[in-house]
């Protein structure tokens, strides 16, 4: 991990030579520099889930598509807690966060600040990784998993992670990443172990704290970005407003399913 570290820290010397102005920096990394690319991507997302990929299945059989989950599952967990161990084993970004998180230095005197743009920039392409799993749904013709829910969710996580990247570049949002990475890395833990059959299935009781976890990131995540406000953080304005407005949907998305699954559906079975 650390060798890993240290080449990224060599290879971002190199390019912050090479661009000394931050826009044509940030510009030069894929996905950047204009919101087409992701726009297609969101759109052939949707066409395909929506509209074509139920219509090429409707007179196929599913696809048992085991191993590619497996493999999708177990690189989740990787990547993602790779995220997560490049906060705590940077030698420098936690302390930092700490002295300020809500008063960041000028990018100029900011040794950090383009360690933080590629963090954001992998959170971005992690989000986009994310879709796969609504694909996977659509050949296993498990279309009723496809709820509102699970298409706001990775659409708008995509989009607004972009907008952040692009034009906002609030490093305060780099404490969100790393918490939703985190939760990623428990979730897909789970969808791995659960994947190896009924002998470790068994053991995996503790699926709905799963939501429990995303529902207390999401409290976390509102919770920081009003402390970001009420203390004159110097944080963009429209960041506050752009991710309080859109993680205070999905919470309401997921408190309605957590009731629907694990509240309403146990009493009515009782009822029967």
């Amino acid at each position: 991990m650390e060798g890993t570290m240290t080449s990224t820290r060599n290879f971002l010397n190199t390019t912050e030579e090479t661009y000394n102005d931050e826009e044509k920096l940030l510009n030069s990394w894929l996905l950047v520099a204009s919101p087409w690319p992701v726009a297609a991507i969101l759109t052939g997302y949707l066409t395909f889930v929506l509209w074509l990929g139920p219509r090429l299945m409707a007179s196929r059989k599913p696809y048992e598509l085991k191993l590619p989950m497996m493999v999708y599952n177990l690189y989740q967990v990787i990547y993602n807690g790779c995220l997560v161990g490049w906060l705590f084993t940077h030698p420098t970004a936690i302390s930092y966060i700490m002295q300020h998180g809500c008063h960041p230095l000028d990018p100029k005197e900011n040794p950090l600040r383009t360690e933080l743009h590629l963090a954001s920039w992998c959170y971005l392409f992690a989000k986009i990784v994310d879709m796969i799993d609504t694909i996977f749904m659509i050949l296993r013709k498990k279309n009723s998993h496809v709820t509102f829910l699970h298409l706001y969710h990775h659409t708008s996580m995509v989009a607004f992670s972009w907008l952040s990247v692009k034009y906002i570049q609030a490093e305060q949002g780099i404490v969100l990443g790393v918490l939703n990475s985190f939760v990623h890395v428990v979730m897909y833990t789970y969808y791995f172990l659960a994947g190896l059959g009924p002998e470790v299935q068994k053991f995996l009781w503790w699926k709905k704290y799963i939501t429990k976890l995303q529902l207390t990131q999401f409290v976390f995540a509102i919770a920081f970005m009003v402390y970001l406000f009420y203390n004159n953080c110097s944080v963009s304005q429209i960041y506050n407003v752009i991710w309080v407005t859109n993680v205070g949907v999905i919470m309401a998305l997921f408190v309605n399913f957590y009731i629907q699954t694990y509240i309403k559906k146990p009493s009515a079975k009782k009822t029967t």
